[in-house]
């Protein structure tokens, strides 16, 4: 597939600080890309400077295979933006927010489409200062959507908003990206919604991006950690706490779960059909991508 946005060695610092730190990275057309890490991990700044809030001290970023710098107004028209910086005029209406960021796009829009996307349109003539939390967060949303872009940059773009909303949101830039091609970028801290939405994930510490794969390799099954279901539990339990290269067992009535210093289910196997435990079934543990977050953290 084509490259949509390309990032090579990215940095950015403010003064002695490191923001971002020589970030190399490719994200195709109509990919679902997220982005992970703590706070002050460089997720917002790097979307920043995606999206021309932010210049990088050094680096190049490209978008649609041109130089971003240099062709700012072609890019960001074709380009859908929501970050904790979008703001609206309180004293207007939905409509009339909507209108002037129209205007500014010089593109084609349809404002009840984009409203009619998030939920919004029934608040369509209220004004922007009586909206809650929520509402204006789905209206930031509808700005993004409004010009109908080929990319969205979205910083935590179901921040506030309730299960239902949430639900929607997700599967809508989830069918954006499988039927319109839409290419994606997401900041969230909300682990199960990245899992959800996401083809790949970048998790960002320190200003380094330090993991980069796809969702599905990220929660595959892990090797290490293995339920054992077999005939006596208590006994197989206590006889692996023993072993230099157990490192837990927890017993419960029916299975024994064993965590395993390297990851070979094989040498555990045949160290209990060794010595007489009848086995019923042997699954390895599907990871969450939480648990994958940590441990690449504290690596």
């Amino acid at each position: 597939m084509a490259t949509c946005v390309r990032l090579e060695n990215l940095r950015k610092t403010f003064g002695p600080v490191v923001a971002v730190d020589d970030v190399t990275l490719e994200i195709e057309r109509g990919e679902v890309f997220g982005l992970l890490g703590p706070n002050g991990a460089g997720k917002s700044t790097t979307l920043y400077m995606l999206s021309s809030m932010l210049r990088p001290t050094s680096g190049q970023i490209s978008i649609f295979g041109k130089n971003l710098t240099e062709n700012f107004v072609e890019i960001m028209s074709r380009t859908g933006v929501l970050t904790e910086k979008t703001a609206f005029y309180p004293h207007l209406s939905v409509t009339k927010n909507l209108l002037i960021s129209a205007r500014l796009s010089g593109r084609e829009v349809t404002i009840d489409r984009a409203l009619e996307l998030v939920g919004l349109r029934h608040m369509a003539d209220e004004h922007v200062q009586d909206l809650s939390y929520g509402m204006k967060q789905r209206l930031g949303l509808a700005n993004a959507f409004l010009h109908e872009p080929e990319l969205l940059i979205l910083d935590e773009p179901t921040n506030g908003l309730d299960v239902e909303h949430t639900q929607d949101i997700l599967q809508l830039l989830r069918h954006l990206a499988d039927t319109a091609q839409v290419t994606i970028i997401v900041s969230s801290h909300m682990m199960h919604e990245v899992e959800f939405l996401c083809d790949r994930i970048g998790i960002l510490n320190q200003g380094n991006l330090i993991a980069c794969e796809t969702t599905d390799r990220l929660i595959s099954f892990d090797q290490s950690v293995i339920d054992v279901l077999l005939d006596a539990p208590e006994s197989a339990g206590n006889r692996l706490a023993e072993e230099s290269w157990v490192e837990s067992v927890k017993i419960k009535s029916d299975r024994i779960t064993v965590r395993l210093k390297d990851p070979n289910p094989h040498h555990l196997i045949t160290f209990l059909i060794s010595n007489g435990y009848q086995l019923s079934a042997v699954i390895p543990r599907q990871r969450t991508l939480q648990e994958y977050f940590l441990k690449v953290l504290n690596q």
